[in-house]
């Protein structure tokens, strides 16, 4: 079935279910597709394994109170079965006295974000990509570990209200981390298309790292001048996107944007926007509740300036339309952008080390924790390729350190972003960043 024929048979499914339901207002939300997944581990493929899931989500309004239900199953009797169990849970509820309604249908822009060759690609040509990370291991006498995923799906979201929308996509994932002795070295890529996965440089770059590595020394807990690469540029973004551009966590005071839309919250290099529709991302057209995807600014300049709503939250904050935000209404979360960018700078990566007189050179980021929402304070520990710089140049390994830091205030202490963006997991878009003075409140012995 190719992909017209599938989203068509899930838009008349869902259509048949909205339009038998006994509820004032319908909406269910389907998730179809499946995984391919190729693991690796010792410089030897372990594992071949593929999965094909469906989800559906299904709200109904009963006058202003509103259930949710979830199914596992696109059986009519499984659908059916969840739109009853929502309906009696909204009865059964208290009502909501502000409820919108559901939001009416908008255009969504068009975004090719399927590759029909990643789609239909078979475990020879997964084994060929996690071969040449392999190959790139041996040449420096390296063990590599890691993942080569293809995951192709549907999204598909009809409503009473008229929306009936359907959205298809490819991503092909690579990531690796190579050890060498007590050296390791970390890298990854993505794409749509499996083709632009570039194993070889995954390869090289991990295998760079992991010898480099080696013997790291030990260094003393302190505040340093860092670079960070762009995966440990997005794990931090990552983080903010949940504690600080929910529309939601913003209206009930738990984000650090509220009440400052308008004001400087971090240093005048930052700019965040969330951009679904850029093809420099993973595209998607529109949100869990078939509104469109467009650009949205979060910080300009240092300067908060949105968050991201769905269609109820875009009305309490007084919004004519939301953001294209909307997470299926199972989820407590219920708005966030899922496509951050950030705007890069001048200067190539090359440069920004050169930039420092003493500090670090940090690879990525391990079990990052949430420490206080409100001041964006988070820690975690450097992993899988830190090194110390002095004078501008990389002088060798030193042994992973735990971070503590408030990360807007961190970002207001960028004084280096690289011209170069990449596209890491998440899906998210970043420069490499340099940062002074980043607190570091422990060591480890590896």
């Amino acid at each position: 079935m190719n992909t017209a024929e599938r989203e068509a048979r899930l838009l008349e499914i869902g259509s048949r279910v909205v339009g038998t339901s006994p509820a004032d207002e319908t909406e269910i939300v389907f998730a179809e597709g499946r995984s391919l997944l190729t693991r690796f581990s010792r410089n030897a493929i372990h594992q071949n394994v593929g999965t094909e899931d469906v989800w559906a989500c299904v709200r109904v309004v009963a006058g202003k109170r509103v259930g949710v239900a979830t199914a596992g199953s696109l059986a009519p009797e499984a659908l059916n079965g969840a739109r009853d169990e929502a309906l009696a849970m909204a009865r059964a509820s208290d009502p909501v006295d502000d409820w919108p309604g559901l939001p009416p249908p908008r255009p969504a822009e068009n975004i090719a974000a399927y590759d029909e060759a990643t789609a239909e690609s078979t475990a020879d040509q997964r084994a060929d990509v996690a071969g040449q990370i392999i190959r790139a291991a041996k040449a420096r006498k390296a063990e590599a570990a890691g993942a080569v995923d293809i995951e192709e799906s549907t999204l598909a979201v009809v409503s009473s209200r008229g929306v009936a929308v359907a959205h298809s996509h490819t991503r092909a994932q690579a990531h690796t981390v190579m050890t060498c002795g007590d050296g390791s070295g970390y890298a990854e890529g993505l794409s749509t298309h499996l083709a632009e996965v570039n194993a070889r440089a995954i390869g090289r770059r991990a295998a760079a790292k992991a010898v480099a590595g080696r013997n790291p020394k030990p260094i003393e807990p302190g505040r340093y001048d860092v670079v960070l690469e762009p995966v440990a540029v997005g794990e931090w973004l990552e983080m903010l996107s949940y504690i600080a551009f929910s529309g939601k966590n913003f209206e009930e005071g738990r984000s650090p944007l509220s009440g400052k839309l308008g004001e400087k919250i971090t240093g005048e290099e930052v700019t965040i926007f969330d951009s679904a529709v850029s093809p420099r991302t993973i595209p998607m057209r529109f949100d869990f509740e078939g509104m469109p995807k467009e650009r949205l600014t979060l910080i300009a300049r240092g300067v908060a300036k949105a968050v991201a709503t769905g269609h109820y939250r875009a009305r309490r904050l007084g919004k004519r339309r939301s953001s294209g935000s909307a997470l299926p209404a199972s989820t407590s979360y219920e708005c966030l952008p899922l496509h951050l960018c950030m705007k890069g700078g001048t200067s190539s990566a090359e440069q920004l080390v050169r930039g420092m007189k003493r500090g670090l050179l940090i690879t990525r980021f391990h079990y990052t924790n949430i420490l206080d929402p409100l001041k964006t304070a988070l820690t975690g520990m450097t992993r899988d390729g830190t090194f110390l710089v002095e004078n501008g140049e990389v002088v060798g390994p030193v042994r992973n350190l735990r971070y503590t830091e408030n990360v807007l205030e961190a970002f207001g202490r960028i004084d280096g972003l690289s011209r170069r963006l990449t596209r890491v997991r998440g899906p998210m878009v970043v420069p490499a960043l340099r940062v002074r003075e980043v607190q570091f409140t422990g060591t480890t012995e590896f």
